[in-house]
């Protein structure tokens, strides 16, 4: 018999005790919420049970819900793999709604108050399954805390205090750890490369300057995919001729590698014009990403470009950036030496030598001649690795690379400083949604530091160390702050630290000056500054300008001495300057229109057709002929676009995602425990308990013929 004794239920309630008489709810929603209030007020957890149609209608006739610990579960004979605490002990306690045929007024049918387990204590009703839930401002807050980078727990733990501890908070630890999932899971609800082609998308219909390009191999999985944002295309634009690209960062469940490609801006922050994943770093995987970066750019080559010592990476850069200077990360060569050289770790003079090589020669002859006195001093005439690393000295030491501009470069620390900044936006089971979303999230921190400088530098003027000179007052005015810091260093370096030694006239217009360091370290070495009097021209035999991009300490103690006012325009770069960005937008040219590539040729556009409107908006007769020539030229248009789209159109459904891949050193699954550690794999479980049934039915047989 069912027990209808509904006195307590009642008196929650607030309405008489008479059955007739229960509350009606106009909602499926509403009567749930009325017994699990009665539910946590009482101390169970209510799940949803079986539900009741009206004939031939999905409208609900009957809704049941019963108490957690309602029924039995049916355990089935199979190897036991997790083990999980049964809670069912075929509690009756229910309550049922009734609907009309219409689906509304919900009132309660049937009502079972006893339970045949204890209830759960005032102190532990917070736990209770039912009544807990992740509120739209508590998900909020906690998507946004670990959307920036906020750990789940830590996050759980700043909820917890605000409202006086966990009892109070509404769910659990777990639950919040689950909200995050769904959070994240909902980004690749499509798949997950699916779902990147949809944002890449959607990125593109925000920015028009948007460019993206996807490549698939045999089996239309996602292999390759590289981006560039309008932004980053000016940036290039502004700041491209050094380039840095790595690709050593592997942090995602495809085990795709992260490179981007890094520049310097006028401050001297590091900037990301591009990025690419890429699942093999094959020489047609890299001529395929730099391809699609010069396609982006307009063919604009870098002047340098650092990479570590990959020879894929080498033969794709020489067959794509024809026009470009290969360099190799020092950090890395300098890193390796002390294994391929054992004399290094023990001879201070050798390791010296091998440094001087590196970036303290100013000729190939001085390179040639300290590379002579290393190999001799140290025997290494044999050393397979050095013979190696000399056959490509053009490409690391910088005596062969003192007529091109370098910035003074010398490693991809500053590729490695963004795989960093990754390691805490990403993790070995990302998806690729998650990568890109974390590298967005990166690449607006740094652009908001630019800003930050930006407004520092036109808030407020530069203090200087020296104020009787013009030359300083003049540059503190063109660069910004941290470029004039680091020519007002070369500029003291050079009136304090060098000395003239000589002065040769070789005619009226053309002096030669003979440097030197004042202190006694630099073993007697000069340098020699070439001066046009009367065009201002200044070349030094250490290059500095041409790989620095800023004059050198020798060249600034002539300007000193010959008491310069100001340095010569060719001298100061406009990439240092403070205006770097804002002369990019010249005057519209129609030829520009031919060129597939110009980065900003929708800025001359815009810029055009409005002068064009402001001159025809007197005149009639031209704007109809202006509206007539524009309604025929989007005609035209929209047919090449529609052509180009279906050309380049991918079926979104049946891009699959990259193979899933472990990255070296990082295992993607999640830890076991010790159930699972002591037992063997499924297969062979499931081997041994079909052997054990058949021999114990064998014994069962044997024992009644006996």
């Amino acid at each position: 018999m069912l027990n209808f004794n509904c006195g307590f239920f009642h008196i929650f309630l607030q309405i008489p005790s008479k059955y007739p008489t229960f509350p009606v709810v106009q909602s499926e929603d509403e009567a749930y919420a009325l017994y699990c209030e009665y539910a946590h007020k009482t101390g169970f957890s209510v799940r949803k049970e079986h539900i009741i149609y009206w004939t031939h209608t999905r409208i609900i006739k009957v809704r049941e819900y019963t108490c957690s610990k309602a029924g039995k579960k049916h355990i089935k004979p199979s190897p036991i793999k997790y083990r999980k605490l049964d809670s069912r002990t075929g509690c009756l306690a229910c309550c049922h709604f009734r609907t009309d045929t219409n689906g509304q007024n919900w009132t309660v049918s049937k009502f079972v108050e006893e339970h045949n387990h204890p209830l759960a204590l005032d102190k532990e009703k917070h736990l209770l399954r039912s009544n807990r839930k992740v509120s739209d401002l508590q998900g909020d807050l906690i998507r946004n805390m670990t959307g920036a980078g906020i750990k789940t727990v830590h996050a759980y733990n700043f909820l917890s205090e605000e409202v006086g501890g966990v009892e109070n908070l509404g769910f659990s630890k777990v639950d919040a750890y689950n909200y995050v999932h769904r959070c994240k899971k909902s980004l690749v609800e499509s798949g997950d490369s699916v779902s990147l082609l949809k944002m890449l998308q959607a990125r593109q219909l925000d920015d028009s300057m948007f460019s993206y390009e996807v490549q698939t191999d045999e089996l239309n999985r996602l292999t390759n995919f590289f981006w560039m944002d309008g932004r980053a295309k000016i940036d290039y634009d502004c700041y491209g001729d050094v380039i840095i690209f790595d690709t050593t960062y592997r942090l995602n469940k495809y085990n795709l590698a992260c490179a981007p490609f890094i520049a310097v801006n006028n401050h001297w922050q590091s900037i990301c014009v591009g990025c690419t994943f890429i699942a093999e770093e094959t020489i047609e995987s890299f001529c395929w990403v730099f391809d699609c970066f010069l396609k982006f750019v307009g063919g604009k080559q870098p002047i340098t470009i650092f990479t570590d010592q990959d020879q894929a990476m080498a033969v794709a850069i020489e067959r794509v950036f024809t026009t470009s200077r290969h360099r190799l990360c020092q950090w890395h060569i300098s890193k390796k030496a002390p294994s391929k050289v054992p004399c290094f770790n023990v001879d201070k003079g050798v390791r010296g030598l091998f440094y001087q090589c590196m970036s303290k020669c100013d000729s190939e002859i001085e390179f040639e001649q300290y590379w002579s006195a290393m190999m001799l001093k140290g025997s290494l005439h044999d050393n397979r690795w050095l013979k190696d690393l000399y056959s490509v000295r053009h490409k690391w030491s910088t005596a062969y690379n003192k007529d091109v501009l370098d910035l003074g470069i010398l490693s991809t620390q500053r590729s490695e400083s963004a795989n960093n900044g990754l390691h805490g936006c990403s993790k070995a089971t990302s998806s690729l949604v998650e990568c890109f979303i974390g590298l967005e999230k990166l690449l607006s921190t740094w652009r908001r530091a630019e800003l930050d400088e930006d407004f520092k530098c036109a808030q407020g003027s530069i203090s200087l160390k020296y104020k009787g000179s013009n030359l300083l007052k003049q540059v503190s005015k063109v660069y910004t702050r941290k470029m004039f810091s680091i020519f007002e260093k070369s500029f003291m370096e050079g009136a304090i630290g060098v000395s003239i030694v000589n002065e040769v006239m070789y005619d009226d217009n053309s002096i030669l000056y003979g440097t030197a360091q004042c202190d006694e370290d630099q073993d007697g070495k000069n340098w020699f500054v070439n001066l046009n009097t009367s065009t201002g021209e200044a070349k030094c035999s250490c290059r500095g300008f041409e790989t620095k991009g800023i004059q050198c300490k020798h060249v600034l103690r002539i300007f000193i001495h010959r008491t310069v006012k100001q340095v010569p325009a060719q001298y100061l770069l406009k990439r240092f300057c403070l205006n770097a960005k804002r002369g990019i937008y010249l005057p519209y040219l129609p030829s520009m229109a031919q060129k597939e590539s110009n980065m900003i040729f929708r800025n001359h556009l815009m810029r055009f057709t409005y002068d064009l409107s402001l001159q025809i908006e007197s005149c009639q007769p031209a704007k109809e002929l202006v509206m007539t020539a524009m309604n025929d030229l989007a005609r035209r248009v929209e047919a090449l676009v529609v052509e180009d789209a279906n050309h380049n159109h991918k079926e979104e459904s049946s891009l699959r995602d990259p193979p899933k891949k472990r990255p070296k050193g990082i295992s993607n699954t999640r830890l076991k425990g010790y159930w699972e550690k002591n037992t063997k794999k499924s297969s062979n479980v499931l081997f041994y308990f079909n052997v054990y049934k058949i021999f114990y039915v064998f014994i069962l047989c044997q024992k009644k013929l006996i």
